[in-house]
């Protein structure tokens, strides 16, 4: 039996409120205790002494691409990326090649998990090679246990199918998760339909091509009464309908980035197709609207959407340039240096938003700090200011466009079921 005391630490534990100095005491890949605990000759200490110690990371929106798209990313590699980010749990999308559409190509998927570092989920898709023609088989997500479902990098925008797959998923016990994003409004857009588009002479995507699309998934699961997630939501008008939404229902959830609340469209300026991402970035008062909604708990948690990209599908063409952040690394940094020290957000709020509400909705039993449940745990320095280096991620994607940021309350060490890193 292995025994870690993570020793003199700010225990910040959201769900039971504990926020003191305390001690870990880890067994094996559980915590056993916390409280004022005396070393023993068997225990390897760590010196959590000015660190905060919090539950792992959870971040249920990332793309760990592999099998065809290993150059942009590995299990292995995006894995190692969210452990140094201090992330324990992460869900990936479907949007593989090939696509994880059916129970055959997520069980050929799961045999590549034996390479990762940390927990991981899978999210399976809505439609078949996600085409949005036809869905598909909801009934066989039950055996490898799926319990999201999601075309992200599209919408499903035809009506009547995407009704019929919030009737299948009730059914099915599934959750939509929902890139909201309406084809038929700025097609080809590649920036925010405003200024920084116009002054680089490339078509925008205007807000209403997103909350027109939150809008009509609002509208659908309403009226079959399924629930619907809206994952990295970017504009205001998003932000106000499912406020408004969740006055009258408990069907209604989304989720937001940090790149979403810490940046806005004029980073394009700055370091050019790094900062091209969908939905993109947008206003200054787009981004206070998150920042809102995060506070009043409109937006329920915090994902990434880690989209990684080789140099080469980051081309300095922004018609040409792939959408996507490399984020894994960066989320907590980001996330502590824009809600708490700049936005003046309560520390264990912000913890909150990244482990408790992501493990509830996702009926996981990480997510806290508690005797008897999973060691996955974050070491957090508050006073650690660095600047972000692309060129030093683990991630195969160096694509950030928190690339020359100075970033603050970064993650020392993370623990992953009992293990140290």
């Amino acid at each position: 039996m292995s025994k870690i005391l993570i020793k003199g630490g700010r225990v910040m534990d959201p769900e039971s409120g504990l926020d003191a100095v305390s001690d870990v005491l880890v067994e094996d890949q559980d915590i056993k205790e916390i409280g004022r605990i005396g070393p023993e000759k068997d225990m390897r200490v760590v010196d959590a002494t000015g660190l905060i110690v919090i539950p792992g990371v959870i971040d249920l929106h990332v793309h760990l691409r592999d099998m065809e798209q290993a150059e942009k990313e590995t299990i292995e590699t995006g894995t190692k990326a969210a452990r140094k980010g201090g992330v324990t749990t992460v869900y990936t999308m479907p949007n593989t090649k090939p696509p994880l559409s059916s129970a055959a190509a997520i069980k050929k998927y799961r045999e590549l998990l034996k390479n990762a570092r940390v927990e991981v989920g899978i999210i399976g898709a809505i439609t078949k090679d996600l085409a949005g023609r036809e869905l598909a088989d909801f009934a066989g997500y039950a055996e490898p246990g799926i319990k999201f479902i999601s075309d992200d990098g599209f919408d499903v925008n035809d009506e009547a199918l995407l009704e019929q797959a919030y009737k299948k998923a009730m059914e099915n016990d599934l959750i939509l998760v929902t890139h909201p994003e309406m084809d038929s409004i700025g097609a080809g857009g590649v920036l925010n339909e405003g200024e920084v588009s116009r002054k680089l002479g490339v078509p925008g995507q205007p807000n209403e091509k997103e909350y027109k699309a939150v809008e009509r998934g609002i509208r659908l699961a309403m009226k079959t009464g399924a629930r619907a997630h809206f994952t990295h939501i970017s504009t205001r008008e998003s932000v106000d309908l499912v406020r408004e939404a969740k006055k009258t229902s408990d069907l209604i959830s989304c989720d937001a980035t940090p790149h979403h609340f810490s940046l806005t469209e004029a980073e394009a300026l700055r370091v050019g197709t790094l900062a091209k991402v969908n939905p993109p970035l947008r206003t200054e008062a787009d981004r206070m609207a998150i920042i809102i909604g995060l506070k009043d708990g409109t937006i329920d948690f915090i994902v990434t959407d880690h989209a990684p990209h080789t140099e080469a599908d980051k081309s300095d063409d922004f018609l040409k340039a792939a959408f996507g952040i490399s984020q894994l690394e960066t989320s907590l940094a980001a996330s502590i240096t824009e809600l708490h020290f700049n936005q003046g957000m309560a520390l264990m709020d912000v913890i909150r938003l990244m482990t408790l509400t992501p493990s509830r909705f996702a009926k996981l039993r990480v997510g806290r700090l508690k005797a008897g449940y999973p060691a996955d745990i974050t070491l957090v320095d508050l006073e650690t200011e660095k600047t972000v280096d692309r060129m030093s991620f683990v991630s195969k994607g160096k694509n950030t466009p928190f690339h020359g940021k100075k970033l603050k309350g970064w993650p020392v060490k993370t623990i992953v079921r009992g293990a140290v890193y």
